[in-house]
C-alpha cells in the first residue's frame, strides 16, 4: 500500500486521462458545436435573404403597376383625337386650308 507521505498528482492524472482516452469524444463534441453554430448562421442568412426577396417582390410589383399606369397615360395623351380637341378648344387652333399652305422646295 501507499504510505501517507506518497501522493498521486490527481490533477495530472485527470488531465492525462481526459486527453488521452477521450480524444475522439472531444473531437466529436467540438464537431457537434461547430455544426450547431453553422446551422444557426445558415438559418440567419436564409431568413435575411427571404426578407430581402419579399421586399424586392413588392418593389417589382410597384414598378410594374407604375409602368402600366405610364403606358395607359401615354396611350391616352398620345391619342390624336384628344390632341386635336385640346388644340381646338384650349389653344383656339384651326386646320390649315389648302390655299394657305406653303410648300418650300429646294
Amino acid at each position: 500500500m501507499l504510505e501517507n507521505s506518497e501522493r498521486y498528482p490527481l490533477q495530472n492524472i485527470l488531465m492525462e486521462d481526459l486527453f488521452s482516452s477521450t480524444k475522439l469524444v472531444i473531437l466529436l463534441l467540438s464537431l457537434i458545436l461547430i455544426s450547431a453554430m453553422a446551422t444557426i448562421w445558415v438559418t440567419h442568412q436564409t431568413r435575411g435573404l427571404i426578407s430581402e426577396n419579399g421586399q424586392l417582390i413588392l418593389q417589382r410589383q410597384a414598378l410594374e403597376d407604375e409602368y402600366r399606369n405610364l403606358q395607359l397615360q401615354e396611350a391616352t395623351e398620345g391619342d390624336s383625337t384628344r390632341v386635336e380637341s385640346i388644340a381646338i378648344s384650349t389653344l383656339k387652333m384651326k386646320r390649315v386650308d389648302s390655299n394657305q399652305e406653303v410648300v418650300i422646295l429646294e
